[in-house]
């Protein structure tokens, strides 16, 4: 295999193992999924401004996938949907207070339980700088895509 090729292998094993790894540490410490780890965190992000494409852009999934997903949250009361005020196709999703409570609570347990998982074998500094060059290489392919 090229280089490339053992680097995608390498990436998807890692991303495959780290997100399995994690989700059961969450569901134990917070009673939420990474998933929806996530999902609160993309909707967080857009200060109450969210649509469901919003998340499933920001996650990178389907927007079907991304409706179950805020269709979960809020049955579990952490988000709630209302219309746009000015796009009457459009829903906005926002958290509620139980949700944003969750959300605080969840992603100090998902950081507590990465540098659990990682630190024996990466540093931050060394997480850091690999953050930004995959950083770099999701940029190029979301400009290559739009190109």
């Amino acid at each position: 295999m090229s280089a490339y090729g053992d680097f995608f292998a390498e990436l998807v094993r890692l991303e495959i193992e780290l997100w399995n790894r994690l989700d059961s540490l969450q569901a134990e410490a917070s009673a939420v999924s990474v998933a929806q780890l996530q999902a609160l965190q993309a909707v967080a992000s857009r200060g109450g401004d969210a649509r469901v494409h919003d998340i499933a852009t920001e996650l990178q999934i389907t927007v079907g996938a991304a409706s179950k997903l805020v269709d979960r949250l809020e049955r579990d009361g952490l988000a709630s949907r209302a219309a746009h005020p000015s796009d009457r196709r459009s829903m906005i999703v926002d958290l509620t207070a139980a949700g944003e409570k969750v959300r605080v609570t969840a992603s100090a347990a998902a950081e507590r339980h990465l540098e659990q998982l990682m630190s024996t074998a990466l540093s931050k500094s060394h997480a850091a700088e690999l953050a930004a060059d995959l950083s770099t290489l999701r940029v190029s392919l979301e400009t290559q895509r739009l190109s």
